[in-house]
C-alpha cells in the first residue's frame, strides 16, 4: 500500500514536472527602452476635453524609464509648453506599465490622484502615441504625444 502511493505520488510529480516544461518562456521585449526620454504632449480638442481652455495645449515632457523584461517602471516629469502641467501635476510614478515587441502602455501615477495612460510605439531613438488622463473612473484628458530619446 505504502509502495502504491509512493508510485502515485512520484508519478504526479513527475507529470507536473513535464507539463511545466511546455509553458513557454516569456518573449523577451524586442525593445529595451531604459533611459530618459524627452518630447510634448499635444490635448485634443473636442467635446470630451473638460477644461475647453486646454483645447491643443502642449506640455514638455521627460520620462525616465527603467525595463525589466516586459516590466517597465520610473518616473515622469511635466514642464509647462504652450500651458501649465494640469491641476499643476509636474511629476508622477510610472507603474503598472508594459512594453510587447515595440507597443508599450506606461501608466503614470499623478499627486492630485489622477493617473494617465501613455499607449504608443517606440523605436530605438523615438517614440509616439496617445494618452488618455483619468481620475474617479472618468476622462479628463486624451491628446498624442512623442518622444525622443536623450540617453
Amino acid at each position: 500500500m505504502i509502495k502504491t502511493v509512493s508510485s502515485v505520488l512520484i508519478s504526479s510529480l513527475l507529470m507536473i514536472e513535464a507539463c511545466a516544461s511546455l509553458i513557454p518562456a516569456p518573449e523577451k521585449p524586442a525593445l529595451d527602452i531604459t533611459g530618459t526620454w524627452q518630447g510634448s504632449t499635444t490635448t485634443n480638442c473636442g467635446v470630451m476635453l473638460l477644461e475647453k481652455g486646454r483645447c491643443s495645449a502642449v506640455e514638455r515632457v521627460t520620462f525616465t524609464l527603467f525595463q525589466n523584461g516586459p516590466d517597465v517602471s520610473g518616473f515622469y516629469r511635466c514642464e509647462t509648453g504652450t500651458m501649465i502641467c494640469r491641476n499643476l501635476n509636474d511629476r508622477g510614478s510610472v507603474v503598472s506599465s508594459s512594453i510587447q515587441g515595440s507597443l508599450a502602455r506606461l501608466r503614470v501615477m499623478l499627486p492630485d490622484g489622477s493617473s494617465c495612460m501613455f499607449d504608443g510605439h517606440f523605436r530605438s531613438q523615438s517614440a509616439a502615441g496617445a494618452f488618455f488622463c483619468y481620475q474617479g473612473g472618468g476622462l479628463l484628458e486624451e491628446g498624442r504625444w512623442q518622444l525622443g530619446r536623450m540617453y
